[in-house]
């Protein structure tokens, strides 16, 4: 795919920048994840719930940045030395949960109902992700439960992966040009909306290695050259990061669709 050919019909906004700049007021510091504890990276994907508040066995649970809005994941300082005048730590877009069988909820803040609920068991020492999407009936919420895993980390390589998490957007391929150069290679392809797709949604519990460096990023329609989003990112070296699409084909204003970014540091 040649990005000269292509015609620009809507810009993609990198969120990575953002997302690091806000957690500066965070002043929340957690323990490094123990070993026989698990960590979930929880994400609100969903245009029709502004405040998330996440619940742990049916309890209530503070986090740093909750409730969590549209496009926000939850993210937490961790500590790497307890230094008491400049520890120094991590932000990561993990939250500590202890391993084993445990129940996730998911409702708006300052009500008592949740309106999912999610049980799993969790492996001591493993990563997991949790998206909050709509489906195809707006205002009605779907959990998307995702195990990461994730390489090795490699400070000459990055680790990526791209999830479509918007319902009515046709299947979509992820191209990358390095320096925003002619020619560019495929990243992902056939990414449907996972909810509704096993296997994209198997696929999109693995990373693929990317060099780091400045990107330009295009989401095509699968197979064509139709664009549905673009835009420019930087992918630091030893990163993982996860791309995802929000929002509707179809929506309008802050309902449009649109993308997120997370780049964890595991």
């Amino acid at each position: 795919m040649r990005k000269g050919n292509l015609i620009l019909n809507a810009v993609l906004i990198c969120w990575m920048a953002i997302l690091i700049s806000c957690k500066k007021e965070v002043n929340n510091i957690y323990q490094t994840p123990l070993g026989d504890s698990s960590r979930i990276s929880i994400t609100n994907a969903s245009p029709a719930v502004s405040n998330l508040q996440f619940y742990l066995n049916n309890q209530p649970v503070s986090l740093p940045n909750s409730p969590i809005s549209f496009g926000q994941t939850a993210y937490a300082f961790y500590v790497n030395n307890a230094n008491p005048y400049h520890p120094d730590t991590t932000l990561l877009p993990y939250i500590n949960i202890s391993a084993g069988y445990q129940q996730l909820g998911f409702g708006s803040y300052g009500s008592s109902d949740i309106f999912s609920n999610y049980e799993n068991k969790f492996e001591p020492g493993n990563s997991y992700s949790v998206f909050i999407t709509d489906t195809i009936h707006h205002g009605q919420m779907t959990t998307v439960f995702l195990h990461d895993f994730v390489g090795k980390s490699d400070s000459t390589k990055a680790q990526i992966r791209f999830i479509n998490l918007s319902p009515d957007a046709p299947a979509l391929d992820l191209w990358a040009y390095l320096n925003a150069g002619a020619n560019g290679f495929k990243v992902s392809s056939n990414c449907a909306y996972i909810p509704n797709d096993y296997n994209s949604l198997i696929n999109a519990q693995t990373f693929s290695l990317i060099d780091p460096g400045p990107y330009f990023f295009i989401a095509a329609v699968a197979g064509t050259s139709n664009i549905v989003l673009q835009g420019q990112l930087y992918i630091p070296g030893a990163s993982v990061i996860t791309i995802y699409t929000k929002g509707y084909v179809a929506g309008t204003g802050t309902n449009a669709i649109d993308v997120g970014v997370i780049e964890y540091q595991p």
